[in-house]
């Protein structure tokens, strides 16, 4: 942890072992740190011109140009503003890790300066229906640190996967449209007219473009290399008598031989304001519906597999579920959009579509529109406000 401003107290006394010290920053984090570590410091620097001059917890306070700029001691911060501390810091010369660090009782810090400092792109689909060259429906590139948002594609966007170094983009209006890594448009899948589509998932052992379709109760399946029609599984034959959209299938994701899908009711009710839904299995291998494999969630989308759990967001709560394992965050927005990158879950809120259903059940309903960054260790989050859209459907990691 040479280059890094957070060390163990062990990692510490090392250092300590060998060089004299001073605390920066006059506060009561000093005194539980000295209860951690065995040498004692040479004074505590505090910039504030009240505190110089005068004791804290037996040690002189004195202003940072009565550092022995020669003989540098090493600088332990004890204070919560260490940001403007290391500025300083960097300023004398010292070198973050090896000249100075924070004290180990403020290394939970790290998870918010981790989070803060994200430096993550996500791409952003909205399915609104207005659009133009910088706001509406369509693809965004949303670049974190530094913050920048840069719109690559206009339609009424929906679902979005990648493969073979190209994005596959749902175009409600057009068909699978698909884009080169600089989201030039290289071709489009033509469907079924009236799907309704919605999200869509790659299986490369397959060869196979799998589409969420609502206006059909069903997700069909085209071949990646001819983009021909291969198949469609349909979640019940409410379809085939009434042509509606029963279920409000969404989004379909493959793990091994097993098709999941998102649905608004598994009764086929949610016209009926009947919202019974979840995550349904079709088995592959024999082409058949297995049954729900996850219930009672309210309006679900986005359902990925996250360290061997299936993950989803209960969207009308705005929840992120992580299967029978329970929730894992909870937002108070209208939760449509995840996305994962080994660290960090990205939640995607749109200016909530159904405020009403909510009266007498949630105490603040959100209508902004962006997405969170979630760290569900340390629980905390981050909001990115996208100000010139109403709605998000999927959010993808940027592939560069």
């Amino acid at each position: 942890m040479a280059s890094s401003k957070w060390k163990s107290f062990e990692e510490l006394q090392v250092v300590l072992d060998s060089r004299k010290y001073v605390f920066w920053g006059a506060s009561n984090w000093i005194e539980r740190t000295l209860e951690s570590i065995t040498t004692q410091p040479e004074f505590i620097v505090d910039k504030s011109k009240l505190n110089q001059g005068i004791e804290f917890n037996g040690f002189k306070i004195k202003s940072p140009a009565e550092i022995d700029q020669e003989n540098k001691p090493f600088v332990i911060i004890s204070t919560v503003n260490y940001m403007s501390v290391i500025d300083d810091l960097d300023g004398l010369g010292y070198v973050m890790g090896e000249d100075y660090c924070c004290t180990p009782l403020l290394n939970k810090r790290k998870d918010k300066d981790d989070l803060m400092n994200n430096k993550q792109t996500i791409l952003v689909s909205s399915s609104q229906h207005s659009a133009d060259e910088n706001s509406g429906g369509g693809l965004y590139k949303v670049i974190l640190n530094p913050y920048k948002v840069e719109k690559v594609y206009i339609g009424k966007g929906r679902g979005i996967s990648y493969h073979d170094n190209h994005y596959y983009l749902i175009d409600m209006l057009r068909g699978v449209v698909i884009l080169d890594k600089q989201f030039n448009e290289v071709g489009v899948i033509e469907i079924q007219k009236n799907s309704e589509p919605h999200g869509i998932c790659i299986d490369p052992q397959r060869g196979w473009i799998c589409i969420g379709q609502p206006g059909r109760d069903s997700v069909a399946v085209y071949s990646i290399e001819t983009h021909e029609l291969v198949k469609e599984y349909f979640v019940s034959n409410k379809w085939k008598y009434n042509k509606k959209d029963n279920h409000h299938v969404n989004d379909p994701f493959i793990h091994g031989d097993s098709l999941f899908i998102s649905m608004f009711s598994f009764t086929g009710n949610w016209l009926n304001e009947v919202y019974d839904g979840g995550i349904l299995e079709i088995d592959l291998n024999e082409d058949r519906i297995i049954g729900p494999a996850i219930q009672n969630m309210w309006m679900p989308h986005s359902v990925m597999r996250v360290n061997g759990k299936l993950t989803l967001l209960n969207s009308m709560a705005g929840e992120l579920w992580s299967a029978s394992y329970g929730l894992l965050g909870k937002t108070s927005g209208f939760a449509r959009g995840l996305a994962y990158d080994d660290k960090y879950f990205y939640i995607g809120i749109t200016e909530h579509r159904y405020p009403e259903k909510l009266l007498g059940i949630s105490d603040n309903i959100s209508m902004d529109t962006g997405f969170y960054v979630f760290d569900p260790i340390s629980k905390m989050s981050k909001f990115y406000n996208l100000t010139n859209i109403e709605s998000i459907h999927s959010l993808h990691i940027f592939q560069d």
